[in-house]
């Protein structure tokens, strides 16, 4: 990790803003900066200094995992009065909070301990740097997808009916962990027979039985980065119309992935598939966006939707996820994240997604 380099281009920021200083409160945004995985942190970054700031249970854990372009602070009286102590001292005059991640209350308490400091609202600024993933992200995000790979091959011996979709959460938990991960990036999604039809149907009580499909959608969280894959099965041959809305989704998401480049707009990443979905005629039970950034959030910008904004650039991760979902019937979703590179888009994911239904 470059910490140098990510505290270079988050004071290059500075001038836009207006502002002389910026504190980093989010966790996931204090890590990003510091390669800090307590629960209580904080960045505070001049235009030539840098602290941390953190209290006294994470002492030891502050002076391992924080590198020494930060200056650690133990905050004796809570974080936000010790960066007050530390603005003033650097006698700046505005200063950036994170916007998102402060609530009215706590800006009400800051604006009191800051003063005569001007604090300014700012969105997205770390945020908008963790859109491009440099190459030490990029080997930890292949180490999170290959987890899933093989998880997604494992499992594939495992389902049968009888099982609850409960119980192949467990084992794909279980499985996650055996291969270094520290836990799934979200709730994991085990949707069969007519729950499949439940775009976020997390697993359930439900029997698998034969002939369902199933959808699983899984994602593994390794040294702090999420991978995020989903694959649909049939628990015995497939029926023509099950065999239809598979082939409509691998044919949507096939071609959505091979028109990912830079320059493409978000929208039109989502019309890719959503023609082909529409061409079958199951425009109406495409209801979501084609996909997402992933990053060290399983959600990130940029959002690839009919609403979605801006372009694809180079450094980008996202997810290629259209599905199919017929209310009390079933469902079909498929889903890779690829990296957008100077030329196009490189598939990480490798599990298993062929053009007729895995058949169980």
């Amino acid at each position: 990790m470059n910490t140098s380099l990510r505290l270079d281009n988050l004071r290059a920021r500075l001038p836009r803003l207006k502002c002389d200083a910026i504190v980093v409160s989010d966790l996931t945004n204090v890590r990003y900066l510091a390669s800090y995985t307590g629960t209580s942190g904080m960045v505070v970054v001049t235009k030539t200094e840098a602290f941390f700031l953190t209290d006294f249970r994470y002492k030891s854990q502050a002076a391992h995992q924080v590198p020494n372009s930060f200056e650690i602070v133990i905050a004796e009286r809570g974080l936000w009065p010790e960066a007050a102590k530390l603005l003033k001292r650097a006698k700046v005059a505005r200063v950036g909070f994170e916007a998102e991640h402060t609530s009215v209350a706590a800006l009400e308490e800051i604006e009191k301990k800051i003063k005569p400091v001007v604090a300014v609202s700012t969105q997205r600024v770390v945020e908008d740097l963790r859109l491009h993933k440099d190459d030490a992200e990029l080997e930890i995000i292949r180490r999170a997808v290959t987890v899933i790979d093989e998880v997604f091959a494992h499992i594939c011996g495992v389902l049968k009916p009888g099982l609850s979709e409960m119980e192949v959460a467990d084992e794909l938990h279980h499985q996650m962990r055996l291969r270094g991960a520290s836990g799934p990036s979200f709730d994991t999604i085990v949707a069969s027979g007519v729950r499949g039809a439940l775009p976020h149907g997390v697993a359930s009580h439900k029997k698998l039985e034969a002939g369902d499909m199933v959808t699983i959608d899984m994602g593994a969280i390794v040294d702090g980065y999420c991978s995020d894959c989903t694959r649909t099965v049939c628990l015995g041959k497939p029926t023509r119309e099950q065999q239809k809305i598979y082939e409509t989704v691998w044919r949507a998401q096939t071609e959505a992935c091979k028109e990912l480049r830079p320059g493409l707009s978000c929208k039109e990443a989502d019309q890719v598939a959503r023609r082909i979905i529409e061409e079958a005629g199951y425009g109406e039970a495409f209801g979501h966006g084609l996909g997402h950034g992933v990053g060290m959030e399983i959600h990130e910008p940029p959002r690839l939707s009919k609403l979605g904004k801006g372009n694809l650039t180079p450094g980008m991760i996202v997810t290629c996820e259209p599905g199919i979902y017929l209310e009390n019937q079933m469902g079909v979703r498929i889903e890779d994240m690829l990296l957008i590179t100077e030329t196009g888009a490189k598939n990480l994911t490798k599990a298993a997604k062929p053009r007729k239904i895995i058949a169980l």
